[in-house]
């Protein structure tokens, strides 16, 4: 049974207009053993029958036989597992991989054959001494002379160790001495092989060849016998093996290394891309996190940067206690005295002996640590009464400044004192234009003072209400009266409205104002009163100023604890930003601790909030993430059309779509995580002097840059897939025609 044979098998060409015949009606065997010269004009079909038998290309009517078996049913997968295992190929236009060394175009046929990894190096280093070739084992392939490229060549199709070699041409870029040199070698090689030899020049394989094939217009004119062949017995055949892991991994990186030009181009644009996106991305997550929070009115000076932690049981923290919070790897610092903050008050800031102007409220209060030098213009605080302060407040690095509680435009009650934190130094100004003053460690490590504070804002809120807004039910009707100043009212209440008046005198009323939260009245009642009611009520009225201080003093007695903030055991604890607060309300024991996030606490419409933006990133990412894309695609598409050929050879070889599909995802995923490990790396290193990507980035959790990096290796795989499957809707040697007309 011949090894190979084809009966009646014609092949044709079509264009857009035409249709030419490669080869009609050919009938052959081959068996193994033989030397074959296949030789003929140009355009005579030679090269389209050596194409067939090797599977490089398909074939239209007829059969081809292999050991008898049938393969016009044959699959591109079919064609693949046919060329992988009996073909070794040699092309006059060389075909080798010219970004690659002697010894790594070699190897490449042991890989995808899946040679014994251990004796490969051995393996592939014998060929290449039996080439020829040792003294350029090293040597890319592109500066090599064109009959050290043939030998190389020769020493890929060796190392398959197959049972059919083919050669195209193998001499015709070669002058006489190398063309020697090449038949001689494929002569060497045919004594248990088929080896069949195209060539336009027949007395370069006379004294070699078994038998001669002539073609004359795709049809066979000759077939004449030279020598008879030693019978050789068919031996076992070296299945191709699926290549694991790691063999990808080396080849593909092997790809990337061996074009570093190309390879920089593709990481500039990668690192370009992934830079912009990210930016984007970032910028988006920073407005979904941070829409519908609201600072908590219980704590106003505790910005994001910190949280306040109380033991359920109310007692102190232990030395034991603190030093355990500080261990856990969110915090930065922790702060026994943490009263030193003035968390629950808010605060303003005057220049010294400037208390008319210049006023400006505070954001919040924060430690040195949560800053860097390279934050702050001037110097970080040292001593206890240094301080850093935004540019916002318009005052500068030396100036003194008062720190008081309460609020900067709410002006205090009468008789009311201004409380003072204290007089301070500022050695520098936050360059981020956070409205937040940063105390020294020395001052906030100090003993807290334990007594109560006054926030003369809620004070001042309180006395507004009363002075204003005071309620009494007089003759079935609900009235709002106000303070009047002077003593020119005799009576203790003088209504509005017009007529005759009259006094009444000992009277019972009852006084009422809404609480903090305007859901309920606290009332009072004064017996004795005098007062004067005009014949026509207008349901407003005045209170004579010592009745009202009376009413005042009563019930600011009573509410004192809504405007009085005690001292607490409680301590204050550092985070880098929103995103290791939250993680870690999340590990601390809630069970032992009150934990307090003030500048995390949710709006009523957050959910709502939330919900749209999301949607609306969504949309933006989307469709700028198409812009990028289509860029990328352009750009890399150029490129990978340049490695068709590379891909053709490799298919030559034996490599299989789903090997080659693996490939060029493993090449693109490593450009992706490569390109986005330097990207963020950029982008940290940046955020330390640009500070519009420090406030973007601290929103960023962990799981944000996974979802990037999946995004970016998934659109890197699917470039890897467009291209791998458009290289195998062409036969393998479409492919290698097409990238040498390019």
């Amino acid at each position: 049974m011949a090894m190979i044979k084809l009966d009646q098998v014609s092949k044709y060409y079509r264009s857009e207009d035409t249709v030419s015949v490669g080869m009609k009606n050919i009938s052959l065997e081959f068996e193994l053993g033989e030397f074959v010269a296949v030789t003929g004009e140009s355009g005579s079909g030679k090269s389209t029958l050596l194409n067939v038998i090797s599977g490089l290309d398909g074939y239209e009517d007829g059969e081809l036989f292999l050991f008898g078996e049938e393969t016009s049913h044959y699959t591109i997968a079919d064609w693949e597992r046919y060329r992988g295992t009996y073909i070794g190929f040699v092309f006059q236009s060389y075909n080798i991989i010219d970004s690659y060394t002697v010894y790594q175009n070699v190897m490449l046929a042991l890989e995808i054959q899946g040679y014994d990894k251990h004796k490969r190096k051995q393996r592939a280093l014998e060929l290449i001494d039996q080439v020829g070739l040792t003294s350029h084992k090293n040597h890319k392939a592109s500066k090599l002379s064109g009959g050290q490229k043939q030998r190389a060549v020769i020493a890929r199709a060796l190392a398959k160790d197959c049972p059919v070699i083919v050669a195209d041409e193998p001499t015709g870029n070669l002058d006489s001495k190398s063309a020697e040199q090449v038949m001689d070698l494929l002569f060497s090689i045919s004594k248990n092989k088929l080896v069949i030899v195209v060539t336009h020049d027949y007395s370069q394989v006379q004294a070699y060849a078994t038998r001669k094939i002539k073609m004359h217009d795709g049809e066979v004119v000759e077939d004449k016998p030279i020598k008879k062949p030693e019978k050789v017995e068919p031996g076992k055949v070296i299945q191709p093996k699926r290549m694991p892991f790691l063999s990808l991994l080396r080849f593909a990186v092997r790809n990337l290394l061996a074009t570093p030009k190309k390879l920089f181009f593709l990481m500039i644009m990668q690192i370009l891309v992934i830079g912009v996106f990210t930016i984007v991305y970032t910028n988006q997550i920073s407005n979904i996190r941070e829409i519908g929070l609201e600072q908590s009115s219980v704590y106003p000076s505790v910005p994001e940067t910190r949280l306040i932690v109380e033991k359920r049981d109310g007692t102190a923290f232990t030395a034991a206690e603190i030093e355990e919070l500080e261990s856990n790897r969110r915090v930065e610092a922790v702060y026994p005295n943490a009263m030193n903050f003035y968390n629950e008050t808010s605060l303003y800031v005057v220049k010294e002996n400037q208390f008319e102007y210049g006023r400006a409220n505070v954001d919040g209060t924060d430690s040195v640590v949560s800053l860097s030098q390279r934050d702050v213009d001037g110097e970080l605080p040292v001593l206890a009464n240094e301080i850093v302060m935004s540019a916002n407040y318009d005052f500068n690095v030396g100036d003194t400044v008062v720190i008081n509680v309460g609020n900067a435009y709410y002006w205090q009650p009468e008789g009311a004192s201004t409380i003072s934190v204290g007089t301070f130094v500022v050695s520098g100004i936050d360059k981020q234009d956070r409205d937040i003053i940063y105390f020294s460690e020395a001052y906030l490590n100090q003993p807290s003072a334990n007594e109560s504070l006054i926030d003369y804002q809620k004070l001042s809120n309180l006395s507004d209400r009363i002075n204003y807004e005071l309620m009494i039910n007089f003759d079935g009707d609900q009235m709002y009266g106000y303070r009047k100043e002077g003593t020119n009212i005799t009576e203790d209440i003088l209504f509005d409205g017009g007529g005759t008046r009259t006094i009444l005198t000992n009277q019972t009323i009852q006084f009422s104002i809404y609480d903090v939260n305007y859901q309920s009245q606290i009332s009072m009642t004064l017996t004795g009163l005098t007062l004067n009611v005009p014949e026509e009520i207008y349901y407003g009225f005045t209170v004579n100023q010592n009745t009202h201080d009376d009413i005042r003093d009563y019930f600011l007695t009573l509410l004192e604890s809504t405007y009085t903030i005690e001292p607490k055991q409680y301590v204050s604890v550092s985070v880098s930003g929103f995103y290791a607060g939250n993680r870690l309300l999340n590990t601390l024991d809630s069970d032992a601790y009150k934990i307090y996030y003030p500048a995390n606490i949710s709006g009523a419409m957050r959910e709502i909030q939330v919900f749209f933006a999301s949607f609306l990133a969504v949309i933006l990412l989307t469709l700028f993430g198409m812009f990028l894309y289509s860029i990328v695609h352009a750009v890399t598409k150029n490129v990978m059309n340049a490695r068709k050929k590379d891909f053709a050879i490799y298919r030559s070889i034996g490599a299989n779509k789903a090997t080659l599909a693996q490939l060029v995802v493993i090449e693109q995923v490593m450009m992706s995580t490569i390109g986005f490990a330097i990207t963020i790396l950029l982008i940290t290193v940046l955020s330390n002097n640009i500070y519009v990507l420090t406030a973007t980035i601290k929103y960023m959790e962990v799981k944000d840059y996974f979802i990037l990096l999946g995004a970016f290796m998934f659109f890197g795989a699917w470039l890897g897939l467009r291209f791998n499957k458009k290289v195998f809707n062409q036969s393998v040697i479409e492919t290698l025609t097409q990238s040498r007309g390019e």
